[in-house]
């Protein structure tokens, strides 16, 4: 017979709310677990800027959920989702394109997903009390599908791009249309100087990543697949 020391866990999923149709958008530091495993500092740069540009976004009509190099973004509408990775996204590409030490660069890429998630705020105190009195632990909880997609869905992203999973390619809610395209372009009012900008040093970036591939853990595989992927995202500019 096991030796029980404690308690067992109790959750009553028959009384879990009706999960909401939502967006739910993974946006991430590619590469941390090469850069995490050379340097704490560069790493805590890299994925602090980050959560500082998710912090600085707005935020109406959205609800985010950090998990160390990324974060979880959910809406319910696309207005809002599309707002906040703008914001997003141009914040961490002006880091990018005004830093000149490579070393101290990075690269943020997110996939979109739609379909039904259940808010850990949702959680009515019926389904455990213990979560109810730890409103702060089970507020930090997302359940769903389309977290699956988007986090899978983030590896075809191109650098600083946006992938579009199929189900939010199919399905939105009353009011908004289906994305049309695998990829989302985040542009801005000065998207054209930015994205030039950009451009330009992911090409530099990546010619400096392939000279010292071994040194940054960086496949050449991978650095070719990215530039290639970077170069057909940015080439309508």
């Amino acid at each position: 017979m096991p030796n029980h020391t404690g308690k067992t866990p109790f959750f009553d999923a028959r009384k879990l709310p009706n999960p909401e149709n939502s967006y739910v958008a993974w946006v991430d530091v590619m590469g941390v677990r090469a850069t995490m495993s050379r340097s704490l500092p560069i790493t805590a740069n890299f994925v602090f800027k980050l959560h500082a540009a998710v912090l600085d976004a707005p935020q109406t009509d959205i609800h985010l959920y950090p998990v160390m190099d990324g974060v979880y973004v959910v809406a319910e509408r696309q207005g809002p989702l599309r707002d906040f990775l703008k914001a997003v996204f141009s914040r961490v590409a002006d880091s990018f394109v005004s830093t000149s030490d490579n070393h101290h660069r990075f690269i943020i890429k997110a996939a979109i997903a739609f379909g039904p998630v259940i808010h850990g705020d949702a959680l009515p105190r019926e389904t455990n009390y213990l979560l109810d009195e730890n409103s702060a632990y089970r507020d930090s909880v997302l359940l769903g599908m389309p977290m699956i997609q988007a986090i899978e869905g983030e590896k075809r992203a191109p650098p600083y791009g946006v992938f579009i999973h199929e189900s939010a390619r199919a399905f939105a809610p009353i009011g908004d249309l289906p994305f049309h395209h695998l990829w989302w372009h985040w542009t801005i009012p000065d998207w054209r100087d930015l994205g030039k900008e950009l451009n330009d040093e992911l090409i530099h970036y990546f010619e400096w990543a392939s000279s010292h591939a071994l040194a940054i853990e960086y496949d050449k595989g991978r650095i070719e697949a990215h530039r290639e992927m970077a170069r057909q995202y940015l080439v309508d500019l």
